[in-house]
């Protein structure tokens, strides 16, 4: 719930530039709007396994961007559909080389874990990288952005990427489940208290 609440606040606030990146917090900043200039390296790229889109399998494209500070973000520009099998590689649009300014979202989330080995796109991967900022080598910060729109009309996010849902989720339920528990036990003591207290009227009566 307090996550939901940064993010909740952070949708609402201005947009970020490069002069606020000095010691950001990615955490406080989650979701929050970034415009940046610089330049995409298409020869860095890498696909991220194992996600959906609509009930199909697919991929996410990170592409590394270079700001004209020279600061480096892993940018995620969307979701792909795979291969009609493993030997065949998703299609995947290349990012323009020319300086362009693009607006993304801060994402805090470690995709680390679920970038292996992409034989699709770089094969340079051996072993699953300890943290983003060892992908191929690259010094990148420990976050990546979600593409929204830039400046050339040519690149667009591949799949529009939704907001969280903001809700209080299983959480909620599970504390009327609780509460629905105890206003169940104690009409159960009541109850039970009332037929004891019965059942010694009945046998006094006898």
């Amino acid at each position: 719930m307090a996550t939901n609440k940064i993010i909740e606040a952070n949708l609402g606030r201005e947009t970020l530039t490069d002069l606020n990146l000095k010691n950001l917090d990615p955490i406080a900043n989650q979701w929050r709007e970034l415009k940046l200039i610089g330049k995409f390296s298409p020869e860095h790229e890498e696909l991220v396994r194992n996600r959906y889109f609509q009930g199909q399998y697919g991929f996410e494209v990170l592409t590394l961007f270079t700001t004209a500070n020279g600061e480096k973000f892993w940018v995620d520009r969307g979701w792909v559909a795979a291969g009609p099998n493993a030997a065949t590689p998703p299609v995947v649009q290349k990012a323009p080389t020319d300086q362009i300014e693009i607006i993304a979202r801060i994402r805090s989330e470690n995709l680390s874990r679920q970038l292996q080995g992409s034989f699709f796109v770089t094969r340079t991967i051996a072993v699953k990288p300890a943290n983003m900022t060892k992908i191929q080598g690259v010094s990148a910060e420990a976050y990546y952005l979600d593409l929204i729109k830039s400046s050339d009309g040519s690149l667009k996010p591949f799949t529009e990427i939704g907001l969280p849902e903001l809700t209080n989720g299983p959480h909620f339920a599970y504390a009327l489940q609780w509460l629905a528990f105890a206003v169940l036990a104690l009409i159960g003591r009541i109850l039970l208290f009332r037929e004891t207290k019965r059942l010694s009227l009945v046998q006094l009566e006898i």
